[in-house]
């Protein structure tokens, strides 16, 4: 499971995430939805915008910049547990499934890894939630 040490990271990198989902919807909010080029969203569903997690931004974006390296340092353990995470906050998995989520991290690569993490525009959400799905916020 999580260690205090990676509760934290998984903080920081939560923090990390909401700042840089709030420039992604910063950015994206002058845009009509139309200029998206996406389907209509049916009946209940979100902004189609949510898709493009934080590719929206510019690279250079500081927050967006400040989250690649926070994920990009994180030791390779860590960054498969970070997932994990994501992937019980994203109800993937239940919480008794965190061996099994794991087993999903394990084969992937640190690339693959990253780049999924930064595709996640809920990221803040989805750790937030995992940690409390797994008593540990």
């Amino acid at each position: 499971m999580l260690h205090e040490l990676e509760i934290l990271e998984a903080k920081h990198i939560a923090e990390l995430a909401a700042e840089a989902r709030d420039a992604r919807d910063r950015l994206l909010e002058s845009v009509p939805e139309a200029d998206l080029g996406e389907p209509q969203p049916a009946r209940g569903e979100h902004n189609p915008a949510g898709s493009l997690g934080f590719d929206a931004l510019p690279p250079d974006e500081p927050s967006r910049s400040a989250l690649r390296e926070a994920i990009e340092q994180l030791p390779p353990a860590v960054l498969r547990k970070i997932w994990a995470l994501t992937l019980i906050g994203r109800g993937d998995y239940a919480a008794k499934d965190w061996d099994q989520a794991m087993a999903e991290a394990v084969p992937a690569s640190d690339a693959s890894l990253i780049d999924s993490l930064m595709t996640q525009a809920d990221l803040h959400d989805y750790l937030m939630k995992g940690l409390y799905e797994l008593k540990l916020a």
